[in-house]
């Protein structure tokens, strides 16, 4: 199962905050700390090529509303977002 992600507030559909589609809602994903391994992934995933910068926005400028997923921790190597760990259980789509 494919999930949907998106970037919102940036330059471009390739630049700003990250967004995941889950159960019909958008939700605001938070990482522990966004680097490049993360960004990699949602890069890849949307297919914009390789990520240029990672940024862990203040508190006041997350956005507000529903969280989709928290804690991500990729490896890197991931396809998808939500094949990144994540402190939210059962969240996570199984591989395949």
């Amino acid at each position: 199962v494919s999930s949907s992600v998106r970037l919102v507030g940036g330059g471009s559909r390739c630049d700003g905050r990250v967004e995941i589609l889950q159960h019909g809602t958008w939700g605001r994903v938070l990482a522990e700390q966004w680097e490049l391994r993360e960004a990699g992934v949602v890069c890849r995933q949307l297919r914009c090529g390789e990520a240029e910068s990672a940024d862990s926005l203040p508190k006041a400028e997350r956005g507000t509303g529903p969280v989709g997923l928290r804690g991500v921790r990729c490896a890197g190597h991931e396809a998808e977002l939500t094949l990144c760990n994540t402190s939210v259980p059962g969240r996570a789509l199984p591989e395949g």
